[in-house]
């Protein structure tokens, strides 16, 4: 019985083996996507835009020969740019044809695209501000506190001059978070939709948050001031005082005091308020949030 398996076995093994000679002997029309590059660059140039990754090849050969190709780490087409005598250069399908290198005996009937157009123009080195593209959403009864900081946060980018010269800033990949309640601090990749035609001296930065519990508090009988006046004691105002209350993170909450808060009124807009009534201008430290002025607006006499 076991005889038997093996002469079955080799039978089967010897039909695929003949199968797959004729198979490959026969020819064929197949469609081949093979990797473009550009070559020889002149240093002090670069492209002004981009050029496909690869070219579809329409080839038609033995599968030997197809097979070869497939499998023939030298498969490429190479744009050879040896000087800067133009700053658009036009590679036609006998161009390309010139430029491949399939590694086989294979017949190159076709490109697509069959035209392959390079810009050039001079190299330039500029230095512009990192923008982080950072979602944060804190969770309920947290915020972010002060601004956010990014290190390093200028990037020098390498590329041509056309590309460049309205380039006025470089953007991190986006990342999004969600429920925060801690202090961020991450490694985020910077934005690589022009990796092909420009460099970069950095690859990534360090982005740094500040995230803390919400808090409130009042602020009472915080005096108002009268600006631009010679005399203030020509004006009478009626309360002199105002509470206010302010959000923010609770750790600058902590350390704040009343004489960090200001509420002024301005003389001249006195002047031009028939009412009788105005509402304080109330000035804070950063990242503070005024939720209420009590009263929100006081009365005004001027003495003649």
């Amino acid at each position: 019985m076991e005889k038997k398996t093996h002469v079955i076995v080799a039978s089967l093994i010897l039909s695929i083996l003949l199968w797959l000679s004729v198979s490959m002997n026969g020819e064929y029309t197949v469609n081949m996507k093979v990797p473009l590059r550009v070559s020889d660059l002149p240093t002090n140039v670069a492209l002004a835009a981009p050029i496909p990754k690869s070219v579809l090849v329409r080839a038609r050969g033995t599968g030997w020969q197809l097979a070869s190709s497939y499998l023939s780490s030298a498969s490429s087409i190479n744009l050879d740019i040896p000087n800067f005598d133009k700053r658009k250069i036009v590679f036609t399908g006998t161009d390309l044809g010139y430029s491949l290198d399939l590694g086989s005996a294979a017949q190159v009937l076709g490109f697509t695209p069959d035209t392959i157009v390079v810009t050039l123009d001079k190299i330039i080195r500029k230095r512009v501000p990192i923008v982080p593209r950072v979602s944060i959403q804190p969770r309920s009864g947290f915020m972010i506190v002060g601004k956010p900081e990014i290190t390093p946060d200028s990037v020098t980018v390498s590329g041509a001059l056309r590309l460049l010269m309205n380039l006025d800033s470089w953007y991190t990949q986006p990342r999004h978070l969600k429920h925060v309640m801690n202090d961020i601090d991450l490694t985020l990749p910077l934005s690589d939709t022009l990796a092909e035609i420009t460099k970069l001296n950095e690859r990534r930065v360090r982005f740094v948050a500040d995230v803390e519990q919400i808090a409130e508090n009042t602020y009472k009988d915080i005096p108002i001031k009268i600006v631009n006046d010679r005399d203030s004691t020509q004006v009478l105002l009626l309360p002199p005082t105002v509470d206010v209350t302010l959000r923010g993170g609770l750790g600058i909450m902590a350390q704040l005091t009343s004489d960090s808060i200001s509420a002024t009124v301005d003389y001249t807009t006195l002047l031009r308020t028939a009412s009788g009534y105005i509402t304080p201008d109330v000035s804070i430290p950063d990242y503070l949030q005024v939720i209420s002025i009590r009263p929100d607006s006081v009365q005004f006499v001027i003495r003649k």
